[in-house]
């Protein structure tokens, strides 16, 4: 027979005897395994046992039984199982890190120094060397010991980079932030591209002042040692815009936009933010210092839309949470403002500015927005706001998205202006019609809808609303969805409580308060046991706050509170007799005891966090 077929048979005889053994081994490793994952480790340490003992060069039958010792805290068979691997592989510093670390289990720590030492030794100037042996002590908690490994490493190896991130890691894990944010300032320093992801590890403990404060020190430190390091100085503006302290960063920005050469961008890049942040006053100050150093600066126009934003802000009482609508029900006299200055005048005049320096631009369409606006929301002027949309809407039509937010507004004032017809001509414009493909056909619709509900044709309300809420993607999803239970509950109740109720909404959209006022009122003596009273009663609170009879309105929230407890609206209730006793009683105390409230029976409530804020606010806590 020929040589090679002989040893050919003789192969494929061998491998299918092997095969059946094979397959055995296989179905009692996934049994053991299966054992493992159920939790029955002893029974799964038996079969890993005998497993091994048939194939001790495994290793991940090895590594399986290694594992489950542990877990049953059987040690020295642990290290027995690792010292006969090493017999085989003497070399591997891992498993002498491994090792080690069993014996700091066991407690034996003069062993496990001894063995973690014997791991350096075997290659003590290369960096996988201690990364191995830095792992093993990570693994056991023992972050002293790897932080002055590391940094031995740094020294054995020749290279002062090495493990910066790692080091910098475990100080953290350990509350030392001063210290760790020296190493990301050594990342920093070594590589300036490395400055955002530094930012992005420190901010992991800068939300809370035992990290803000020592990481801004060292920083603060830092760049006094260092003053012309760019990149610390960018750090240290980072760290003061996390701690709120606008002012700080933008005497610091001022050297980097001077220092780097910038030219005006770095300060465009803080003015933003802080304007976002509404940090209005310095980023007014830092819009105009723009606007003052750098005349030619390349986006001008942004700078002066900017600087009138933040007019138009700190101009305004701002009702973040929009309890009580767009407008503001607590006017306020600011300090040292003169008297007969027009409301909103200054912010007007930056945005006239910005039109008559920047004409047949976008900016100059959203400045003229912005005016319609104000004219609109906050002045009432709507003659004033009709003459700026119609303005725009004629003029820049060429900026499609500011000209359709332009015609949905010139819908709005004619609906305040009690021109249902012109509102619904305006809204078709948008949303009456074809495809809605944008935010602002979609608001147009659901303004069409809301038509369909103040003229009381509720069944075609209806059938607006049920296309608006098939998209949950859509911005005006909530708000439709919330009109058509309305609309649904109560017209199944009491046709003739909602259509009053119709009436009191209109009137109070036209800004017609006293008048709106009588019509919830009636609702609420008439309709007693309408499904709309609670929300009858909501909207007489919320005009008597508007009308400045905070007493009053007080009364009828907390009246709302005890007829109404199964009420959705509980939690809103108490945040606005919070606002009310703050802001316009002026009464702390009550305050802070409504704030207390919300916190204490509506604990999940969207208001909550504001709640929290407002308390801390009114203690005069650190915030």
């Amino acid at each position: 027979m020929n040589r090679f077929l002989l040893i050919f048979i003789l192969t494929i005889a061998t491998a299918a005897r092997a095969v059946p053994q094979a397959g055995a081994a296989d179905i009692k490793f996934r049994l053991a395994v299966s054992y493992e994952q159920n939790g029955d480790l002893e029974a799964a340490v038996k079969i890993y046992q005998s497993l091994y003992a048939k194939d001790s060069s495994n290793l991940t039958i090895f590594d399986a039984l290694r594992r489950n010792y542990l877990q049953l805290k059987m040690y020295d068979n642990t290290t027995s199982l690792i010292e006969g691997m090493l017999q085989r592989m003497p070399g591997d510093i891992n498993l002498l890190a491994q090792l080690a670390s069993v014996y700091l289990l066991k407690s034996d720590e003069p062993k496990a120094d001894t063995i973690w030492e014997r791991a350096i030794g075997m290659d003590p100037q290369h960096e996988t060397t201690y990364r191995f042996v830095g792992s093993a002590m990570v693994q056991s908690r023992q972050f002293d010991r790897a932080i002055n490994l590391y940094k031995r490493g740094r020294i054995a190896c020749a290279d002062p980079k090495l493990f910066t991130t790692d080091i910098a890691y475990l100080y953290s894990i350990m509350l030392k932030y001063s210290d760790a944010t020296v190493e990301y300032l050594n990342l920093v320093r070594q590589n300036p591209a490395q400055l955002g992801y530094a930012e992005s590890c420190i901010a992991t403990y800068t939300g809370h002042a035992d990290g803000l404060s020592p990481a801004t020190l060292a920083v603060e430190q830092a760049v006094k040692a260092e003053p012309e390091n760019i990149s610390f100085r960018q750090m240290l503006a980072w760290l003061y815009m996390e701690g709120k302290h606008y002012d700080q960063a933008f005497e610091v920005y001022k050297i980097i936009d001077d220092r780097s050469h910038a030219q005006g961008h770095e300060l465009f890049g803080f003015a933003t933010r802080a304007l976002k942040e509404k940090a209005y006053a310095v980023a007014a100050r830092a819009f105009t210092g723009i606007a003052e150093t750098y005349p030619k600066f390349d986006q001008m126009a942004l700078v002066k839309f900017g600087y009138a934003h933040t007019q138009e802000e700190i101009e305004t009482e701002s009702d973040t949470l929009k309890l009580f609508g767009e407008a503001n029900p607590f006017p306020i006299k600011r300090h040292g403002e003169p008297e007969g200055k027009p409301l909103y005048g200054s912010a007007i005049a930056a945005y006239e500015q910005v039109i008559g320096e920047f004409p047949m631009t976008e900016i100059a369409a959203r400045s003229m927005l912005r005016i319609a606006i104000l004219r609109q929301e906050k002045l009432f002027d709507l003659g004033g706001a009709r003459a700026e949309l119609e303005n725009l809407v004629n003029r820049y039509a060429m900026f499609a998205a500011v000209a359709e937010e332009a015609i949905l507004r010139l819908g709005d004032v004619y609906l305040a202006s009690g021109d249902l017809q012109g509102a619904d001509a305006e809204y078709r414009i948008l949303g009456g019609h074809g495809l809605i493909i944008n935010p602002r056909q979609e608001t147009a619709a659901l303004r069409l809808a809301e038509l369909d509900y103040f003229r009381t044709k509720f069944q075609d309300a209806l059938n607006r609303l049920k296309d608006l809420t098939r998209n949950p993607a859509s911005d005006v999803t909530n708000d439709a969805l919330g009109m058509q239970i309305f609309i649904q509950d109560n017209l199944k109740s009491d046709t003739a409580s909602l259509k009053e109720f119709a009436r009191g909404d209109l009137l109070k959209r036209q800004q017609k308060l006293p008048e709106a006022l009588s019509v919830f009122e009636s609702i609420v003596r008439t309709f007693p046991k309408s499904d709309v009273v609670d929300e009858a009663l909501m909207s007489t609170g919320d005009l008597l706050t508007r009308l400045a009879r905070y007493s009053d309105a007080l009364a009828v929230y907390n009246r709302l509170l005890k007829e109404f407890p199964e009420s959705i609206v509980l939690d809103r209730t108490v945040m606005k007799i919070g606002e009310v006793y703050r802001l316009g009683i002026k009464d702390s105390v009550n305050a802070i005891a409504a704030y207390q409230k919300l916190l204490e029976q509506y604990p999940n409530s969207i208001y909550a966090g504001e709640a929290r804020r407002r308390i801390r606010e009114l203690r005069g806590d650190n915030i």
